[in-house]
């Protein structure tokens, strides 16, 4: 993969907030930034009917055949009646 370079404007406040969280996480802007663009990327894939390896990974953990709005009717009905 080639590099291209890339040039942003940004609020001040912004990039020292930038600065400072990749400099606590001893990362560099361009990685921060990378970082970023790939979980973008991910949320479109989402979208695009793509499912996340966070969301796979609890993916089972409710039967297949629970009705939601029975159950959040009943859930409601315990917690104000």
């Amino acid at each position: 993969m080639n590099d291209a370079r890339m040039t942003i404007r940004l609020p001040g406040e912004t990039l020292l907030f930038a600065q400072s969280y990749a400099r606590e996480r001893n990362i560099s802007l361009s990685e921060l930034v990378l970082r970023y663009f790939n979980r973008l990327k991910g949320a479109c894939a989402t979208q695009e009917g793509v499912v996340p390896a966070s969301v796979r990974d609890v993916a089972g953990i409710l039967p297949a055949d629970l009705d939601f709005k029975d159950s959040y009717r009943d859930h409601l009905a315990e917690k104000y009646l």
